[in-house]
């Protein structure tokens, strides 16, 4: 077994001014927020209103999940609300 000098301790004074670099920042390690990102939101619906979308999601022809049938009615909400004749009164808001 060989044996080898204990290695010698680092230098420690910095050769980077820290100030600088902690003043310098950078950029956020989180990702930024866009209209695709999904908000997780809870939502709390009635039970028989409820069944009633279940019965509906059940009588469609191809068979969709009860969250994209709920994303689809909220979008058809949102394009009714947000027609032309519409506008002007949300925009006054």
């Amino acid at each position: 077994m060989a044996i080898t000098r204990k290695p010698k301790a680092a230098d420690t004074t910095a050769s980077v001014n820290v100030d600088e670099l902690i003043n310098r920042g950078g950029s956020p390690s989180g990702k930024a927020e866009t209209a695709d990102v999904a908000t997780p939101v809870v939502l709390r619906i009635p039970t028989a209103m409820l069944s009633q979308i279940d019965a509906l999601v059940k009588a469609q022809p191809i068979k969709t999940p009860r969250h994209r049938w709920i994303l689809e009615a909220i979008h058809e909400k949102l394009s009714r609300q947000m027609s032309p004749e519409r506008a002007g009164i949300i925009a006054d808001v």
